[in-house]
């Protein structure tokens, strides 16, 4: 039987051992969009990324679903740590928008041009056209562009003609138009953004930045996760219908 001393010192290095590692996890607080309980049926693939972070670090990600623009105050309130996704303003400065952008670039998405197939227009000229967008990305853009809320309204409006264009990521918008079967569109790539995690203002560096950079490289270093990454990011395909 071992002494007295003997457990003393097993116990006192378990102990040790329990207090580096919770040195080394961390809590976090992510304020996430509620769309993501609801993608057709299943939780967002983001929604398990986040939780994938925690994960692959050891650290606790508490998470808590809001609208889309209350999720995004709570961090500029700074009552939370991180909000994700959110596609990159190419305009407007962080000191402006009220919130810093992860260094880690965790995705892209691509924003497809839809117009009609009877009607050519000139992409490099989109402001001498009507053109649309969800509406609550109608800042991404540096020409006037109208906001409508629903993108089988929006399909609808340009099949009809009262619209010259509506741009939006083509992973949404092409399901609906499939759905739809408007064959006389025409769609083609109109931009790749980079879809980043939002800090609060100067976050970037911090300790939840740092979290992110380091959980996203792990993740994306390992192949057990590429199916993860493949599942978030679709690459732009040219088809049209015919």
């Amino acid at each position: 039987m071992p002494s007295l001393s003997k457990i003393l010192i097993i116990l006192s290095f378990g102990f040790f051992c329990t207090s580096l590692t919770s040195l080394h996890a961390d809590s976090f607080k992510a304020s996430l969009p509620d769309i993501m309980l609801d993608t057709r049926d299943k939780p967002s693939e983001f929604l398990g990324l986040v939780y994938l972070w925690g994960e692959v670090l050891s650290n606790d990600i508490s998470v808590e679903y809001y609208p889309f623009k209350r999720s995004i105050l709570n961090v500029i309130s700074k009552q939370a740590d991180f909000h994700f996704p959110l596609i990159k303003n190419p305009y407007k400065s962080n000191s402006e928008l009220g919130f810093d952008y992860s260094t880690a670039v965790i995705t892209q998405v691509n924003f497809v041009l839809y117009t009609r197939k009877d009607r050519q227009i000139d992409i490099d000229n989109l402001s001498a056209y009507n053109i649309a967008t969800d509406a609550a990305h109608t800042d991404l853009f540096n020409f006037p562009v109208e906001g409508i809320f629903s993108v089988d309204g929006a399909l609808k409006k340009l099949n009809s003609g009262r619209i010259d264009g509506y741009i939006f990521s083509g992973e949404v918008t092409d399901v609906v138009l499939t759905e739809l079967h408007l064959t006389n569109i025409h769609r083609q790539l109109y931009r790749t953004y980079d879809v980043h995690a939002i800090l609060p203002l100067g976050g970037q560096g911090n300790k939840t930045d740092q979290m992110i950079t380091e959980a996203q490289a792990t993740i994306m270093a390992s192949p057990e996760y590429a199916d993860v990454m493949k599942n978030i990011y679709v690459p732009y395909t040219e088809w049209q219908f015919e």
